[in-house]
This record gives structure tokens, C-alpha cells and sequence, in this order.
């Protein structure tokens, strides 16, 4: 019998299984426990391309990531991010930390819950950054294939801080440039925003605006359009208004209406200054003026109102160190402006009122004026379209004395089209009044003047630059109202009608003296010069000197057309009187002071002394070259003769000197005139003969005859060039010495009672010559006030 195999216990296999199966669960425990500790370094690399990947399909423009680490499971920290939305604008943001939401996460999804963006730069102009905007909400907007799935990357809230802008666009034609540093802070689930702009710093065209910061609230909850109407809060901005002044430390709101700005709101208040400071001294300056109102950008309508308290100018040290001021900090300023704008114009109603300016400019006066005050009013219509200004009435006043202006101001663009109208007037003033109501310092030599008698004038000016042959410069005044009681001991008719030593400085500091007296050798009486010298600066100088009381309104208006013509200041209008008080009793200074007392002292002179004596005056003190003072010196310097021997040429090319008698005489250094002086010479004797102050024999003998120096002075070419350049290298200017601006001279004290004119001067002469006023050709011959030998052709021939 055989025995039975014994039955295999299954135990063991089992055991094996086991084994193995618990084998395997140990390293893929262990391995999944390996992994997750060190997911982050081997995860960085996929997560950085899986990132990539995404961030560049929702950008939509070529992306870069410098770097990507994942800290743990809930943060990602992205470095050196790059968006490139064309050749030359970009944005790169340094850091941005990224949080993931850790229980989402255990469940399969990756949530992001928040964003914190710190650091970089935005580059680029505004169109192209305007079209990737628009093109990423279009893209953002779109419903996503399949929804967002397990990976939500939009947080509930981001922020940005410290980014900085480099900005370019165009607004209305004009380049505009904006820099700051931005910061906001997002609501992306609620569609809000909170922007925040540092370090402002703007410019559009050439005006510049800088602000310690720019801020406003966006609300998008129902698109861009709910974004508005959106203010702008200003914090401490400033700008330029001229190159000395600026608005400072403003400070408020600015509301658009829309995104076109269609319409602004403005509240506003500041100081003056001429940059964004910071420190409590300068902030204590504002609030010195406030600006409200409504406009819309088109002008169509709305309301601006300026006010300014009046304060005192020691409050801006920095505007007070940028004007020509000095001393002024006690100066007071205010006023206010109100424009209501209307179908694209603007009508303006205001007020300024300065008190106690003392003002020191090298075109005002030689010392600084004190005291200045004044108020103004305006009432006028702008048309910035058209360029059109329409004052309706301005009015200056200080003191009694009140000045009006109005009229119409057409600026075109084509200077062919402008067109200006104005009419000023006086209101009739007691003249002594008018004469303090001007600042001591302006008219230094008119003090110890005093007179009796009542003024008022009006004067009126029509520019039309497509007709300048019709301008129109009229003048309704009667200085003759006026009378001296009482002047200066230097001007009385005794000290000019008798011996006079005058002294001159030249403008190299050089001095010289002629003395106007009986028996000097300097001196020539009138009746002893020669006829063709006194026919000549008639005809280049003062045609209508024996007619006009001082003043000719043709010269006034044919020496401005000339000028505008020209496009520069080619002829003064200064009659032989004005130019005798120049040269006696004032300064060639080129300053507005010199010229208000020329015209009052002219009109002095010619109630004081006969006409005869003021040619005599003239023409024995005029400069005809470097140091060649008055027609005895000039008669023998050029030609070795005396006054009454001069031939018509000899007289004419005198006459030619006066406009520029330093630079001219160029010609005697030379040896002859040059060919184009000796046509000039030619045209003054046609000239002269045509009106009538050369006989027709005369000029026949004459007409084609030249000039011929005496070289006797003459040491040498080299020598006597080198004393023009000299002359007009120099930078001081001509002044009488025994004149009224004689530095040291009390004027205030040296005032004697005024005489009758018949008394000083035996009675008037009687007025002879045969017309007033320059013709065009005269302008044409004696050329400008500095020109050289190229003499244009005259428009005319006599």
C-alpha cells in the first residue's frame, strides 16, 4: 500500500507575496516620501516651463523668466520677469511673490490667492502700450476652453510697489513725456484699483511738470466707462509759468470727465516757487492763490476763477531771487481773474494791484527803481483759434494818473495777416501830478521841474501788415497845456542861450569837450555854416523841424513801418531837438528812463529856446566820427575847411555820419567812400534838390561830383581802423557830463524860477523849410541806426 504524499501548506507563498508586496510598499513610500522633500528643486524646472508656458498664452507677447522658485507648497517667488510689446516698449518687474492657497492645493487644485509685484520698469510709447491693453482685456474677457479647470491663477487681490515709468505719447500735437515710480493696489475680483504715482515728472511740448505725487481710485466694476468721472489728487506739483516764475506746492484735485478729458474739473491751491521742495519753510509759502471751475477741453463753455490775496513777495525768496528786483521782500501782490469760456473763446474780467516793487533792470533805468506800484484792470475777449485778443478796456493807474487801453490784436500765424489796433488815453491830470506820479528814479533829471497846468491825450495806432503803406499813428495831445514854474538850473534858458562848455564821456571811457561859446575855436554860429549843411539834416534828420513843436507824428509812424518792414530796428524817429537833449543834457543809454525824459525835455526845450538856437546846439555838439565833435572839428577833420566853405557833397556825406558816425567813418580810414556810400550821397542830393533845398543850378553843378578827404589827421589805416573797433567794442555808453545825468549832480536842489521864452531868446523865428517828415527814399539814404555800407535801393525814387 503506498502512503499518500502529504497536502503543501499555502503559508509560504503567501509569506513571499507579502513580502514582496510589503517590499515594494516600503520603497514606494519611501520614494514618494523622498520626492516630496525635495519637490521643490526637482520641481523648480517644470513648474519655470509649465509657468512660462501659460504666462505667455495669457500675455500674448514674447515672455522671459530669469528665475522660479517654489518656497514650500503655498509661495512661488518669480525674479526678472519680461513682457516685450514691440521694439521699444517693454515692462519688467524685478520680483514678484506669488501665494498659493495650501488647502486647495491638498485637493487637487493650484489657487492662487495672492500677488505682490516690487520693483521694475514700464518703457514704451502710448499708442503701443494703449493696443496691447486693449488687445489683453479682449483676451482676458474671453470665455476659456473647458474653464479655468484646477489651476486658478487670477487672486482676489495683487499690488505693485515701486515700478518705474518711462512714458512717451502725443497729446494734441505735443510730445508728451511722463517718469514716476507707481505703485496700486488691485482688487481683481471687485474690478478696483488704487493708483499711486511718486516722483512725478511730466512735460508736454515745453512745459514741464514735476509733483511729489499723483493719486486716484478706479472703479471697473462695470467697465472702463464706470471709471469716471475720475480724480486725480494732486500732492505738491509744480510747474513754470515764464522762465522766473512758477507755481509751487499745489495741492488739490483735478476731475475728468471721461477718457478723453472732454471736460475737467480744477480745485486747486498753491505758491510760487521754482521747484518741488519739501521742507516746511517753502510749504509755509502756500496756499497764495486758489483756482476753481469747470471747462470743457473744447472751450465750448465754462467757468475758471483765480484769486490771489495780496501777500507779500518775501513769502516766494525763491521767485524774489529769480526777478529783477532788489529789496522787495515788503512788496505786495494780488488781485483775482475770472474766464468764462464760450464757443471756443474766452472772456477774462480781472484785477492786480503791486505795491512797493523795487525794480533794477539795465533796460529800465541806470539805478534801480523804488517804490513802483500800480493797479491794472482787464476786461478783454481771447480767441486762441483765431489768435485773436479783444481788449475792451485795460486800465493802469497810479496815483491821480490812469491810462486806458483798448483795442484788437490779430497774431496769425502768417505775419502777412496780422493786424493790431489800439487806442490809449489819458484822462485830463494836473501836469505836476502826472510828473510825481512817475518814480524818482526813473526820471532822475525831471526832479526840481515843477509846472502848472492841466494834460490829457490820446493816441491811436492801426497795423495793418498787408498794407503797411496805410498804417495809421495819430496822437491828440497839448503838452503846451503844460508850463514850467520852476526847472533845474542846468536846463534854464539862461545856461543853454549862453557860453557852454560841454563834456562828453565816449563809450571806451575817453573824454572830449567842445566849448559852444563866443571866440572858441570849437564853436560856430549858425549864420556861419554853410546853407547846404543845414539843407542836408534837414532833409536826413528833421524835415519838418522849423513846423513841429518837438515831436513829428510822420516820422513816429514812417520810422515804424520801416522797422516792421524790415523785421528789426532799422531808423529811430527822433527829431534834431530830441537829438540836441540826447547829447546835451542826456545819455545815448538805451533805456526806457532815458527816453521819458528825452520826450519830456524836449518838450521843455522847445518851449525855452528858439529855434535857431536849437540848430546851433545841434550842430556844434553832434558826433560826425570818433571824437569828431561838432561841425567846426568835422568841417576841418574831413576836409580842412570851415563850416561855411562846405560843398552840397561834403554837406550830404556829414549828414550821411550822424546815424552811425563811429562805424561810417570807416570810409575816411579808407581814404574815399565806398562805391556803395557814394550812391547813397547821390540819392541825398536828388533828394535834397527834389524837395526843394537845392536850387536846380546848384545841383547840376554838383550832382555827379564826389567827396575828397583831407588825410592830414590821418596817421594811418591801421590806426585809425583800430580805433572804430575800439569805439565799438566798448560796452559803457555816451554820456554829457555836463548834462543832467552827470553822476554826483544834486538836480533836486538846483531848480531856479522858469523865464519867458521871449525873454531868453528875443521872440521865436519864423518857421521856414518846405515840408515835414521824412519821405521814403530819406529812409532809404540814410540807412539804419548801425548798418554798414550795403545800402538796400530805395522802394521809391525822389
Amino acid at each position: 500500500m503506498t502512503t499518500p504524499e502529504p497536502t503543501k501548506s499555502p503559508r509560504p507563498r503567501w509569506r513571499r507575496v507579502a513580502l514582496i508586496g510589503g517590499s515594494l510598499g516600503v520603497l514606494v513610500l519611501g520614494g514618494l516620501a523622498v520626492a516630496v522633500a525635495t519637490f521643490p528643486r526637482w520641481g523648480d524646472g517644470w513648474v519655470h516651463e509649465k509657468a512660462l508656458e501659460r504666462l505667455q498664452k495669457i500675455a500674448g507677447v514674447p515672455v522671459t523668466i530669469a528665475r522660479l522658485d517654489l518656497v514650500d507648497f503655498d509661495s512661488v517667488v518669480v525674479e526678472g520677469v519680461t513682457l516685450t510689446f514691440g521694439p521699444d516698449a517693454s515692462l519688467t518687474v524685478d520680483r514678484i511673490d506669488i501665494g498659493i492657497d495650501g488647502d486647495a492645493l491638498w485637493s487637487g487644485q493650484v489657487v492662487v490667492d495672492r500677488v505682490r509685484a516690487v520693483g521694475g520698469r514700464l518703457t514704451g510709447d502710448g499708442g503701443t502700450l494703449r493696443d496691447y491693453a486693449r488687445d489683453l482685456r479682449a483676451r482676458l474677457s474671453a470665455p476659456r476652453e473647458g474653464g479655468e479647470g484646477r489651476v486658478k491663477l487670477v487672486p482676489p487681490k495683487a499690488t505693485l510697489e515701486r515700478l518705474q515709468l518711462d512714458l512717451r505719447d502725443d497729446l494734441g500735437g505735443r510730445a508728451l513725456t511722463l517718469r514716476g515710480v507707481a505703485a496700486a493696489e488691485v482688487q481683481l475680483t471687485d474690478r478696483a484699483a488704487a493708483l499711486k504715482l511718486a516722483e512725478v515728472e511730466a512735460t508736454v511740448g515745453e512745459r514741464a511738470l514735476r509733483a511729489a505725487a499723483l493719486a486716484t481710485n478706479l472703479d471697473l466694476s462695470q467697465g472702463t466707462d464706470s471709471a469716471f468721472p475720475l480724480t486725480i489728487a494732486v500732492e505738491r506739483a509744480a510747474t513754470a509759468i515764464t522762465p522766473q516764475i512758477a507755481v509751487a506746492e499745489i495741492r488739490g484735485d483735478v476731475t475728468l470727465a471721461d477718457a478723453s478729458a472732454s471736460r475737467v474739473r480744477v480745485d486747486l491751491a498753491g505758491g510760487f516757487s521754482d521747484e518741488v521742495t519739501g521742507d516746511e519753510q517753502h510749504d509755509a509759502s502756500a496756499p497764495l492763490w486758489a483756482l476753481t471751475g469747470d471747462v470743457a477741453r473744447d472751450l465750448s463753455d465754462g467757468t475758471v476763477n483765480l484769486n490771489m490775496d495780496a501777500f507779500k513777495l518775501g513769502r516766494v525768496p525763491d521767485v524774489l531771487a529769480r526777478l529783477p528786483v532788489i529789496e522787495s521782500e515788503s512788496a505786495t501782490i494780488g488781485g483775482d481773474l475770472k474766464v468764462a469760456f464760450a464757443e471756443g473763446k474766452a472772456n477774462l474780467v480781472g484785477d492786480l494791484e503791486i505795491a512797493g516793487l523795487n525794480v533794477d533792470h539795465p533796460l529800465l533805468a541806470r539805478q534801480p527803481v523804488r517804490g513802483l506800484g500800480f493797479s491794472l484792470g482787464l476786461a478783454a475777449d481771447v480767441d486762441p483759434r483765431e489768435r485773436v485778443v479783444k481788449i475792451e478796456q485795460a486800465t493802469l493807474q497810479r496815483g491821480p494818473v490812469k491810462l486806458a487801453l483798448s483795442g484788437e490784436f490779430v497774431h496769425a500765424d502768417d505775419p502777412a495777416a496780422r493786424h493790431y489796433r489800439a487806442d490809449l488815453t489819458m484822462p485830463k491830470v494836473r501836469c505836476q501830478e502826472f510828473l510825481n506820479a512817475i518814480p524818482a528814479e526813473l526820471v532822475p533829471s525831471l526832479q526840481g521841474f515843477q509846472l502848472k497846468g492841466d494834460f490829457e491825450f490820446e493816441i491811436s495806432a492801426d497795423i495793418d501788415f498787408r498794407d503797411l503803406d496805410a498804417l495809421v499813428l495819430s496822437a491828440k495831445l497839448k503838452p503846451e497845456t503844460c508850463k514850467p514854474v520852476k526847472v533845474p538850473e542846468l536846463v534854464s534858458a539862461t545856461r543853454l542861450n549862453g557860453p557852454l562848455l560841454h563834456r562828453v564821456v565816449m563809450r571806451d571811457g575817453t573824454e572830449r569837450s567842445v566849448d559852444v561859446s563866443e571866440g572858441s575855436s570849437d564853436y560856430t554860429p549858425l549864420d556861419q555854416i554853410s546853407p547846404y549843411m543845414l539843407a542836408a539834416v534837414m532833409t536826413t534828420e528833421d524835415g519838418g523841424f522849423w513846423k513841429h513843436k518837438g515831436f513829428i507824428t510822420s516820422q513816429f509812424r514812417a520810422a515804424l513801418r520801416s522797422n516792421l518792414e524790415a523785421g528789426r530796428v532799422r531808423l529811430g524817429a527822433s527829431t534834431i531837438t530830441m537829438q540836441m537833449v540826447k547829447n546835451v543834457l542826456l545819455s545815448h543809454e538805451r533805456t526806457l528812463s532815458r527816453k521819458m525824459q528825452e520826450v519830456f525835455l524836449t518838450w521843455y526845450v522847445e518851449q525855452s529856446l528858439s529855434k535857431n538856437r536849437i540848430l546851433e546846439l545841434y550842430l556844434n555838439v553832434i558826433e560826425f566820427g570818433p571824437g569828431v565833435y561838432g561841425i567846426t572839428r568835422a568841417a576841418s577833420h574831413y576836409f580842412a575847411k570851415a563850416p561855411v566853405d562846405l560843398t552840397p557833397p561834403e554837406a550830404a556825406y556829414l549828414a550821411l555820419m550822424l546815424p552811425s558816425p563811429v562805424r561810417r567813418h570807416v570810409h575816411y580810414c579808407e581814404g574815399a567812400p565806398s562805391p556803395a556810400f557814394q550812391a547813397k550821397l547821390k540819392r541825398l542830393l536828388a533828394i535834397m534838390h527834389g524837395r526843394g533845398r537845392l536850387d536846380p543850378e546848384t545841383f547840376e553843378q554838383w550832382k555827379d561830383e564826389g567827396v575828397v578827404f583831407d588825410a592830414t589827421e590821418l596817421a594811418s589805416k591801421r590806426e585809425c581802423m583800430a580805433e572804430i573797433e575800439r569805439l565799438l567794442a566798448a560796452s559803457a555808453q555816451q554820456r554829457s557830463l555836463t548834462g543832467l545825468l552827470d553822476d554826483g549832480q544834486d538836480i533836486v536842489d538846483l531848480s531856479i524860477d522858469a523865464e519867458p521864452l521871449a525873454a531868453a531868446t528875443g521872440g521865436k523865428p519864423k518857421p521856414r523849410g518846405p515840408k515835414a517828415g521824412f519821405e521814403d527814399a530819406t529812409l532809404e539814404v540814410i540807412g539804419g541806426l548801425d548798418e554798414g555800407d550795403e545800402g538796400r535801393p530805395a522802394r521809391r525814387q525822389p
